[in-house]
């Protein structure tokens, strides 16, 4: 099987504005990697020559990709003018469909979210479907570039939702929260929201920002595990993520936690991952011990959030210890579907996301359980990491898609080819 070709590198089939293409994402690359970094830098990292760095440098700044720090005095030779990614300048929309609300943002080409707004749905059947998210979205999103745009020129938007979403063909196949089947959610936004517009499921898209701004940046392959209110995985393999026939990749709710007989999923008759390990499963073994009382109006994160607060020492006292059991157990059973997933698909690293990590203090019972578990043995514990931008990583994953594209093809993306 031919291997692929990695985006932005520079094959010897490439000729004119193909090389010139390639070479100009291998800058950009560079830079969002190592910058600020010198043109010297540059050309030493990519391989071009220092002509090449000069001219493609030129053109970025020109196109408002690059930006020049000031310059930094050598001990010796010439001032050094470091470059870096136009934080302002350029920016892409990003917007995340939830089952309770809608976000939206502005994320910079180096990944940071410069602006951010969210409305809550409504609690009607009529206020859930399709037509009316789109249209509240599309709202409230006029609204917010009138008022936080200023000037900068926006990319496009990437939309991201959760559920089985096949985003080459615009297409939200199913999404169990929001009782969608089969919607062709980029025909809906079509005309609403600046174009051009991309569809990405949110797992996917939480990964395809790990691999450009987190801690997937220095690995070729890894797999996010998303555990939360939903369960989810995305694999990324020679830095693609994988999608599968149908995109239907990643599915792992019903992947083995435990062995418990008094836990029974609905669909699977298995003590799975969604019946042992899942927020949702949390939260309601958290209700039967009595540590949480109902709270009128509190959703999944919020309650978690108290079942932390419950177990973590306060003051002179130690926590409550059936909240801290129940996330112990949690834990390990997560470890054990992990486990699953190291031995299936032996990657360099796993990424963690979710609302695993609102408690981090019990991550190190997740690693244990995988490296007694998984034929790599200890050594795995080392390879399992939290994502590295927590809860505040929807506007900015969603995106990620339209970034990619300026950054894998940046005169195409901006028209800037003859």
């Amino acid at each position: 099987m031919t291997k692929q070709q990695p985006q932005g590198l520079i094959t010897a089939g490439q000729r004119g504005e193909s090389m010139r293409q390639g070479n100009a994402s291998a800058v950009l690359r560079a830079v969002l990697a190592y910058g600020p970094v010198s043109r010297a830098e540059i050309a030493r990292h990519t391989g071009l020559s220092a002509p090449s760095v000069t001219k493609l440098t030129g053109a970025l700044i020109g196109a408002g990709l690059l930006g020049e720090l000031a310059p930094v005095e050598p001990t010796q030779g010439r001032p050094r003018v470091p470059l870096r990614l136009d934080p302002e300048r350029t920016v892409a929309l990003g917007v995340h469909i939830g089952a309770l609300r809608t976000t939206y943002g502005l994320v910079s080409l180096d990944g940071r979210i410069l602006a951010e707004r969210e409305h809550s749905h409504g609690r009607a059947a009529a206020d859930l479907t399709p037509q009316r998210i789109a249209a509240q979205a599309a709202e409230g999103v006029r609204a917010f570039l009138d008022e936080r745009l200023d000037g900068r020129r926006l990319l496009g938007t990437g939309v991201s939702i959760g559920g089985w979403v096949d985003g080459e063909r615009g297409l939200v196949v199913e999404h169990g929260p929001l009782g969608w089947r089969g919607v062709p959610l980029l025909a809906e936004l079509a005309g609403l929201l600046p174009g051009p517009v991309l569809l990405e499921q949110t797992v996917r898209a939480i990964a395809r920002a790990e691999l450009w701004f987190g801690v997937g940046r220095e690995v070729d392959d890894f797999v996010l595990v998303y555990l939360g209110n939903v369960l989810g995985a995305a694999i990324v393999v020679d830095r693609t993520v994988h999608r599968g026939p149908g995109a239907a990749a990643g599915g792992i709710e019903h992947l083995l936690a435990t062995d418990d007989p008094a836990v029974r999923c609905p669909q699977c008759g298995t003590g799975c991952l969604s019946a042992a390990a899942g927020d949702t499963a949390l939260i309601a073994e958290a209700r039967r011990a009595g540590v949480l009382a109902p709270e009128p109006g509190a959703g999944p994160a919020l309650d978690l959030e108290r079942l932390v607060a419950a177990a973590r020492p306060a003051g002179s006292g130690t926590g409550d210890e059936v909240a801290q059991q129940l996330l112990s157990r949690r834990a390990r059973r997560a470890g054990r579907s992990v486990a699953t997933l190291v031995d299936l698909l032996n990657p360099s690293r796993v990424v963690l996301a979710g609302g695993i990590l609102v408690a981090e203090e019990y991550l190190d019972e997740l690693r244990a359980e995988v490296a007694g578990r998984s034929q790599r043995g200890a050594g795995v514990a080392a390879d399992i990491v939290p994502a590295q931008f927590g809860s505040r990583t929807m506007v900015r994953s969603s995106a990620v898609p339209v970034l990619e594209r300026v950054i894998t093809e940046p005169f195409t993306t901006l028209g800037l080819l003859p």
